[in-house]
């Protein structure tokens, strides 16, 4: 099975006995994944790493391969980024519900330039350790060979793919909500204003979160919390705003179906904006509404005046009845 980008694949299992699994050589040669005891490339293995662009298929390694001894389930690519993790590094754990005999471990190959090992330790581990319900975890920075290799496919990823399997979907949902019980306000503002890249942010969020805040939302920046603080709020709210981004790529895996939705669009790039848009009111099951007022903002020297862009976020809200 080839993955196609354009069309999220069935859900399946393939098995390879003797396996070779390959890391990838440089940020700019992205070639990993899987060979089979022929040094034939495993199609299967490729990830999806954004849009249409998939990992490249390895050729058989030059340098010596080790044995890692045992049956290991094959996860696909680990990066430091959040959403990017979420979607190439968790979409096929999956499989660990639908396999008749519980693998000895995962395998994971890190993003190229990357310490991977330092994101699990500080802020994803407890994330992996749940939906990989305790396994081992195996970074593959070497070639190393497997008695066999279980590669389930992707059962979710970037844009076309973001709704997921039904698999993948209650896969998720089922492990982090019986591993984490909701905890938080009813009413949630998930603001970007405190990311350090100001390319994150968006243009004098912190007016928008005074707004939110007078309307009775707790004003929330995730990544001043563990993952499994933000699951808990997640699960707890009934009604969530915020900006487009990593944050909603998460908490449509634990939000309570039926939950409202204020998705507000950040940036002009309309086919991101739909695909976290369509994983919401899949995977989510959320009640949807959204805003396109930000999309062409940028920030204004003069912050004593409010932008056009930013009064009409305002209406908008306002006819939405969020404030």
């Amino acid at each position: 099975m080839t993955p196609d980008a354009r069309h999220l694949p069935e859900a399946q299992i393939t098995h390879v006995e003797r396996a070779t699994l390959l890391p990838m050589p440089s940020a700019q040669d992205r070639a990993c994944g899987v060979l089979d005891a022929q040094g034939t490339p495993v199609p299967a293995a490729r990830t999806l790493l954004s849009a249409s662009r998939f990992t490249a298929d390895p050729t058989p390694p030059e340098t010596p391969v080790t044995h890692l001894p045992g049956r290991w389930l094959f996860a696909g690519v680990g990066r430091h980024h959040f959403g990017h993790f979420l979607l190439e590094a968790t979409p096929r754990l999956w499989a660990l519900d639908h396999l008749q005999e519980r693998p000895d471990g995962i395998a994971l190959i890190p993003m190229a330039g990357r310490d991977i090992a330092a994101v699990l330790r500080r802020r994803l581990g407890p994330l992996l350790d749940i939906l990989g319900q305790g396994l081992p975890m195996h970074l593959v920075e070497t070639p190393v060979q497997v008695d066999e290799a279980i590669i389930p496919s992707q059962g979710f990823g970037h844009l076309h793919w973001t709704h997921g399997t039904s698999e993948a979907r209650a896969y998720m949902r089922r492990h982090l909500c019986a591993a984490i019980p909701a905890d938080g306000p009813e009413k949630l503002y998930v603001s970007r204003r405190r990311l350090k890249s100001p390319a994150q942010q968006v243009p004098q969020e912190q007016q928008i979160e005074r707004w939110m805040s007078a309307a009775g939302f707790t004003v929330f920046h995730p990544e001043r919390h563990t993952v499994t603080e933000q699951i808990a709020r997640y699960r707890a709210a009934r009604v969530i705003v915020g900006p487009d981004g990593s944050a909603f790529h998460l908490a449509p895996f634990v939000m309570q179906p039926g939950t409202r939705v204020g998705l507000i669009q950040r940036r002009t790039r309309q086919h991101v904006f739909d695909a976290i848009a369509r994983q919401i009111t899949v995977m989510g099951e959320a009640d949807l509404w959204t805003s396109a007022a930000l999309s062409h903002l940028t920030d204004t020297p003069d912050d004593t005046t409010l932008p056009p862009e930013l009064l009409q976020l305002r209406r908008d809200l306002r006819g939405g009845g969020f404030i």
